[in-house]
């Protein structure tokens, strides 16, 4: 255990007390939002004013690096606390972190275009806080940049080997990358350029669909809708580049592929009724009979599962699989809107909760059309709340009695799907019988249940009260079967 810089082990141990009290159950990026869990201090480095606490809880391993302040700095009083007389803020979010941890012994920066000491920070904001990711914008030398930092420390680079691949495959829909932050081995953060943009990439089409609700009928944009699934299917041709074993090739789908992706679904399933039912247990009366609701209905989606397990199990065998994305949806995009490029993906860190051999592993590249199909459904709930003035559960009831987005939304998956399939035919990332046989929407549908039983799992560990969302897209999925 490093012992660098003036705090003492009895300090740190006060410090760890603290967090495991008051700061972490409170921390958007805590798996176990709202529980106290143990957890063991791995590593400590401290500058002085820069502490990096790296912990384990259970099998994930952590980083949190805190920045000293006298005070908590406004607008970051959520991410930060005082113990004892001193305060400290997550420090990404401060114009001082790259600074400092330049400075730590066990931290290293290799560079990509940009080296450490042309990066001068001048100023510093979050770009979100509804991420497991630290995410902050800064300003060096006139020029914007985006650090992104792990929370969850990735024990294999599978964001920064794809990064660096697209980028010498020349992929046009992606930023800059400068630089990449490491723990010992362990990448710790990505510092690229910042995408100015009109919003992320659902924000023209949530637009246009509040304005649909509202009346106006042509309020569509088939067009952008298409160019998302050529930007999708143009990512898929630029990270599975040959066949056979390496990391970005296709390989042929084994029966024990199929086996293990269809026990995923289940026990990702059944996690989720274990965690809705752990918060019923504790629920207060006000959320006990919405929680209650929703887990009947959510009891329904079983067949559901029944039925897309397996369809996995009798189309894929003897298909290919590929390097994907794993977590691709319209919020890990910028909308630039310029005519040429259209939508820069952001993000390609995957989904950061599966294991090590989850992430590593290929998969049916058509899950990450999926996974945006899911997207189209969770702008579709935003807008009925924003445009009817309702409660999340109002939203949710509604789109499962009778979805005033679904036509709207339909013509869109339609139009994105039609085009990524177009881009990829004669492909082997298409199994070969895609067609009049063997339609896209039913080779789809597994995975669309798959994407809405993970964010099941997903809402029940973060937000409980948000389960509704995945519910009603899992009981909606079969549309998509018949639509596509």
């Amino acid at each position: 255990m490093a012992t660098s810089g003036v705090s003492s082990l009895r300090s740190i141990e006060r410090l760890v007390e603290a967090l495991v009290e008051s700061y972490l159950p409170r921390a958007r990026w805590w798996p176990w939002r709202g529980e106290r869990r143990p957890i063991e201090l791995v590593d400590w480095e401290d500058s002085g004013s820069l502490l990096v606490l790296i912990f384990r809880c259970g099998e994930h391993l952590f980083q949190l690096p805190l920045l000293r302040v006298r005070g908590l700095p406004a607008g970051l009083e959520l991410r930060g606390f005082c113990l004892e007389g001193s305060c400290y803020v997550e420090a990404e979010y401060t114009s001082r972190y790259l600074r400092e941890v330049g400075g730590l012994r066990g931290f290293k920066y290799k560079a990509v275009v940009t080296p450490l000491e042309d990066v001068e920070v001048d100023d510093a904001r979050p770009l979100t806080f509804e991420s497991t990711s630290a995410i902050a914008v800064y300003v060096s030398r006139g020029r914007r940049l985006l650090l992104k930092s792990y929370r969850l420390v990735p024990s294999v680079d599978v964001e920064m080997r794809v990064l660096e691949h697209l980028a010498r495959s020349r992929f046009r829909y992606m930023p800059l990358v400068h630089g990449v932050l490491y723990y010992k081995s362990y990448p710790s953060g990505i510092l690229v350029d910042y995408v100015e943009g009109r919003g992320d990439g659902g924000y023209l089409f949530y637009q246009l669909l509040v304005k649909y609700l509202g009346g106006d009928r042509a309020s569509l944009e088939l067009g952008l809708a298409a160019k998302v699934g050529v930007i999708t299917a143009e990512l898929h041709l630029s990270l599975n580049v040959e066949e056979g074993p390496g990391f970005f090739a296709i390989e042929e789908i084994s029966s024990g592929d199929v086996e293990r992706w269809a026990s995923r679904v289940w026990r990702m399933y059944n996690a989720a009724i274990k965690r809705v039912d752990e918060h019923l247990a504790s629920a207060s009366s006000s959320t006990r009979e919405s929680l209650e609701r929703w887990r009947g209905l959510a009891e329904r989606g079983r067949a559901v599962v029944e039925e897309a397990v397996s369809l996995i199990e009798r189309l894929y065998v003897g298909e290919y699989k590929g390097r994907a994305h794993q977590d691709l949806h319209l919020g890990r995009m910028v909308y630039v809107g310029d005519g040429r490029v259209d939508f820069v993906i952001t993000d390609f860190e995957g989904k950061p909760w599966r294991s090590p051999e989850e992430r590593l592993e290929k998969e049916p590249v058509v899950k990450d059309v999926a996974s945006l199909i899911r997207s189209f459904h969770r702008l579709s709930h935003a807008a009925i709340m924003g445009a009817y003035k309702l409660a999340r559960d109002e939203a949710s009831e509604l789109m499962s009695r009778g979805d005033p987005t679904l036509e709207w939304r339909v013509r869109h998956v339609v139009s994105m799907t039609y085009s990524y399939v177009a881009r990829l035919a004669r492909t082997k990332l298409l199994p070969a019988r895609t067609g009049r046989v063997r339609p896209i929407g039913q080779l789809l549908y597994p995975w669309i249940v798959e994407r809405a039983v993970y964010e099941l799992l997903y809402e029940s560990m973060y937000r409980p009260t948000w389960i509704s969302i995945p519910i009603v897209r899992l009981l909606e999925a079969e549309v998509y079967k018949r639509a596509i």
